[in-house]
């Protein structure tokens, strides 16, 4: 607190300004002003340089408290200026301004942190600014003077600071959303009880995934690894007028003669825990690419029920049944994946069967379709 102290005891001035060629010098931009020095109780002086009466009107819209808050976010770019100006040795003043347009103070901001270099007879020949508007603009600002000549470097001062931002914004580990839509399947064993033709549009697959995706060997590897938490909704919509029942503790589907069922359909939900290992190859202007990746995934039922829908002395009605039905509580399988840019496709083999053993048919479930969000 007591070095944010110094700096604002340094100069808190009106914004600065850049010349060009032809222009006022850095020493003739200083003009006339008045100064009033305010002495702080622990030894800290704030110096206010004043042109005129309005500025010192104006300083009352500002808040010390917030000012000093303000400060504190930039307290390592002036960290970082201090050690430019200790470097060489020469003679350097430092100016931390602000300019916030009132009633705008979050997008308005401005903050500029200013080195000025003096030569043996005192003569302000070097200025180097470091420009913040708002919160994504940054501007570095070098002026420089020779005799009546001015010259302006207006751009990125630091050669490697790309670089740099580059290496520390590169995480090996990161999180991301994105949601499996697709149809459902039946691959039912031979000799075993009936099992119903599914249609294919009411049989949907939704899956909402939180996916953890770690690349292993360094920001240039093709080599990744995919885990996370996914949340799974399967519908099985049956077709000619099949239902599904559970009958002397066994499942079975059966045919309706007497009835007409509109929709007839068994909906499960499970939560599912993937690991998939996958290569992802960057195209040659650095943008994703192919990208292919298989592995297996395991998981837990967390809820099921049945639903029909049919037509009865003219009116509509609708049952559901929310029971277990005999199916598997524990799940497990292969996944897989492959696509290009943006775009994949997915596949999921549930290898354990539907139903519990001897309490169901034998029937294995195939999920398919897109991945989005990727």
């Amino acid at each position: 607190m007591k070095r944010i102290l110094l700096v604002m005891a340094i100069c808190m001035a009106a914004a600065t300004g850049v010349s060009a060629k032809g222009g006022l010098t850095v020493a003739n931009r200083a003009g006339t002003q008045d100064t009033i020095v305010v002495k702080m109780a622990n030894g800290a002086k704030m110096i206010l340089q004043l042109k005129n009466m309005k500025q010192l009107e104006a300083f009352q819209n500002y808040s010390l408290d917030s000012l000093m808050r303000e400060l504190n976010n930039y307290v390592k770019q002036v960290d970082k200026m201090e050690g430019v100006a200790e470097q060489d040795g020469n003679p350097k003043q430092m100016t931390v301004t602000f300019n916030t347009k009132e009633g705008d103070t979050d997008t308005a901001e401005e903050v500029t942190v200013t080195i000025q270099e003096t030569d043996a007879k005192g003569k302000v020949s070097k200025e180097h600014h470091k420009i913040k508007l708002g919160k994504n603009i940054k501007i570095d600002v070098e002026i420089e003077e020779d005799g009546d000549t001015t010259r302006v470097n207006i751009g990125d001062q630091d050669g490697d600071s790309d670089e740099k931002d580059h290496v520390e914004s590169y995480k090996a580990t990161r999180f991301n959303f994105d949601i499996d839509l697709g149809l459902n399947a039946f691959v039912d064993e031979e000799n075993t009880l009936f099992v119903p033709d599914l249609k294919p549009m009411g049989s949907r697959y939704v899956s909402l995934n939180s996916h953890m995706i770690s690349q292993i060997g360094g920001k240039k590897s093709p080599f990744y690894l995919v885990s996370g938490v996914e949340f799974a909704f399967n519908n099985y919509m049956f077709d000619k007028n099949v239902i599904i029942q559970d009958i002397d503790d066994v499942t079975e589907f059966t045919k309706v003669a007497d009835i007409n069922y509109e929709k007839s359909k068994l909906a499960t939900s499970s939560i599912n825990i993937p690991l998939m290992p996958m290569l992802k190859f960057k195209r040659a202007n650095g943008k994703d690419g192919f990208h292919i990746g298989a592995g297996g995934f395991a998981g837990y039922r967390l809820g099921s029920h049945s639903k029909v829908k049919y037509e009865r002395e003219g009116n509509s009605t609708k049952d559901k049944d929310r029971g277990s039905f005999n199916l598997s509580d524990f799940q497990y399988g292969a996944t897989g994946v492959i696509g290009y840019n943006n775009l994949s496709l997915f596949v999921k083999y549930n290898m354990n069967d539907l139903f519990k053993e001897e309490r169901g048919p034998q029937v294995n479930v195939i999920s398919f379709g897109f991945r989005l969000l990727n």
